[in-house]
């Protein structure tokens, strides 16, 4: 198709949740919304949370990311309705498609003139009224958001061949890992030790006890977390970065620590964004469950669930078994990222 034939106008494409996981959810969905254009591209609203610019800075499918802000208080549902709006007049989309069933965005994107505009629907008003079909039927409505994604496609004729999210990584920040860590000794495990909340932190001295007792399989084990986790882990099991076995790398930004991810051998963690994205760059990945676990979207996921909700109930020795069944199953080793 030659550029005069184009349609005017971007495909504007908006997944609300806020966390990484989500996100990677979200993500063969938003290729196969891409891949029915003529760009091969849409434009990504996220939540700032999601960060999704710095998840998806290499992903071809997207051609920007802007943030839909989130707002709080008595006049919450009036903000994001210009918060929206604003995005629209900005991006001047000929479509958006909204991959939720809430009606505010859909009410903004008719506000702002947008052509075609599609969303879940499941029987909300709010929302169907400022939409076109078809719409998910009120009866999905309790069902998981995996689900709602696969019918709403099957809906809409895209195409999605795998849930795989297969993330793609920045070449310059595998090279930039690999530079500062290939020295070390491989099979590398990574853990996964940063959470959002404490119901979905497991404690440091339980990561300690599994880095011990794996220390045959493995002769460097990373410590993953944010620059907020370092001062716990420093209190708590500083006599383990003495070593130069157990390396503590909270100093990462997300695209490095994908990187540092995609190139250990596998990965054991929290309920987190880490733990998401390693099964989205297929690394075998063991998820320590609290509150609220993620599903096993991805045959690189497994869960370790305390049970109630209770991620402290996960014991040591359940977490080593869970590693070493894997790793011999799997052949778990460090690999190497091809140049983009």
């Amino acid at each position: 198709m030659d550029t005069a034939s184009k349609p005017a106008g971007s495909v504007l494409v908006y997944a609300p949740d806020r966390g990484i996981g989500d996100l990677m959810w979200h993500l063969p969905t938003v290729r196969a919304i891409a891949a029915r254009t003529p760009e091969g591209q849409v434009v990504l609203a996220a939540r700032p949370s999601s960060r999704a610019a710095e998840v998806l800075a290499v992903e071809p499918s997207v051609s920007r990311v802007v943030y839909a802000r989130h707002f709080s208080g008595a006049l919450k549902g009036v903000k994001e309705v210009l918060d929206f709006w604003r995005i629209c007049r900005e991006v001047r989309p000929r479509a958006v498609w909204i991959l939720e069933k809430i009606g505010r965005p859909a009410q903004a994107a008719w506000l702002a003139g947008v052509p075609e505009r599609r969303g879940f629907g499941l029987g909300h008003g709010s929302q169907e009224q400022w939409l076109q079909g078809p719409f998910l039927p009120k009866a999905m409505r309790p069902d998981h958001r995996l689900d709602k994604l696969a019918a709403f496609e099957v809906l809409h004729g895209l195409k999605v061949d795998s849930r795989e999210p297969g993330l793609l990584l920045d070449p310059k920040a595998v090279a930039a890992v690999q530079a500062r860590f290939g020295r070390l000794p491989g099979p590398w495990l990574v853990l996964g030790v940063g959470a959002s909340e404490p119901a979905r932190t497991w404690p440091a001295e339980r990561f300690a006890a599994v880095s011990q007792a794996v220390a045959d399989l493995f002769p460097t084990v990373f410590w993953l977390g944010g620059p907020n986790d370092a001062p716990r882990l420093e209190a708590s099991v500083a006599a383990r970065f003495g070593s130069g076995r157990d390396i503590l790398a909270c100093d990462l930004p997300l695209d490095q620590a994908a990187a540092l991810i995609a190139l250990s051998a596998g990965f054991l963690g929290n309920d987190s964004g880490p733990l998401n994205v390693a099964a989205s760059v297929g690394r075998p990945a063991i998820g320590l469950m609290g509150t609220s676990p993620v599903p096993a979207y991805s045959r690189w996921l497994s869960r370790l669930d305390g049970g109630e909700g209770r991620i402290a109930d996960i014991s040591v020795d359940q977490a080593v078994a869970a590693v070493r069944t894997r790793f011999t199953d799997e052949a778990w080793a460090n690999r190497d990222i091809p140049a983009a």
